[in-house]
């Protein structure tokens, strides 16, 4: 007599929600990379697949359990959604985690009273400075190195550095605008690895012997960052003191030694 083992119909429709979330992942992300689609388009369609992965990870458990008491098959398929729920769990995890670390603002710069401008207007606004100094002190708190620079360099030696390390970033639409000929300002755009296009500016005002640089970063969308802008600003900075400091350990050996006067000619 042959004994007929079921299929467990949990197990089933956890695989088949499971098998709809890494393929919506995939093509939510490149659609908006490639900009098929826009920021609201892309944060539905990301929600949809998060939401899908928690319902594949609870309808999973539950198949755990029903296949444990009944025998049936379906665990491989259980496993597979159960897998795939606790990987969404942990992206999820991860993004409320970065939301309560980092303020809840859109912008950091370097210089609340006078920051550098975005030339784009929509992140300029009023709104946008108020925005700013209301959220100061957390900023600062959150990305303590996200501060003003002061190099001992002219603009011969800053400038090149500057544009150096933003063509390393990989900026887009870089301007360079010379607003004086103490004053060099450069704007562009940066886009994450989820498609969100960014907006950096990088102030430089310098006489022959010195350069103070600013920054700022700002998201064209969404009203809270989980700071990628402030993470941003720290790491270019961190980035240019390192190249600073090379640049002046070249000067320093490129420097012609003075010789100190013979005994004789003191004499």
């Amino acid at each position: 007599m042959r004994i007929f083992i079921k299929t467990s119909a949990w197990a089933v429709w956890a695989a088949r929600l499971a098998r709809l979330v890494i393929p919506l992942y995939v093509v939510s992300v490149l659609a908006h990379h490639i900009e098929l689609i826009d920021g609201p388009i892309f944060v539905t369609m990301f929600a949809l697949a998060t939401i899908l992965g928690m319902a594949a990870l609870a309808v999973g458990l539950i198949a755990f359990l029903r296949l444990w008491y009944t025998g049936d098959h379906g665990w491989g398929m259980a496993s597979w959604a159960n897998l795939v729920g606790i990987a969404v769990a942990g992206l999820l995890g991860l993004t409320v985690l970065l939301a309560t670390q980092h303020p809840q603002t859109n912008q950091v710069t370097t210089n609340i009273n006078n920051p550098p401008p975005l030339g784009a207007p929509s992140l300029e606004t009023p709104a946008k400075q108020a925005e700013l100094e209301q959220m100061a002190q957390e900023v600062a708190i959150s990305f303590p190195t996200a501060v003003t620079r002061a190099y001992p360099l002219g603009p011969n030696d800053i400038l090149p550095l500057l544009e150096r390390q933003i063509a390393a970033k990989g900026w887009d639409n870089v301007n360079r605008q010379s607003a004086t000929e103490t004053e060099t300002l450069y704007m562009g755009d940066v886009k994450t690895w989820l498609g969100f296009k960014d907006r950096v500016s990088i102030r430089a005002i310098y006489d022959q012997n010195q350069s103070e640089i600013d920054m700022r970063s700002a998201s064209y969308f969404g009203e809270a960052d989980l700071g990628t802008n402030g993470r941003r600003i720290q790491s270019f900075l961190a980035d240019l003191d390192s190249a600073v400091r090379k640049k002046l350990l070249d000067l320093s050996r490129a420097a012609p030694l003075q010789e100190e006067p013979s005994t004789e000619e003191a004499d």
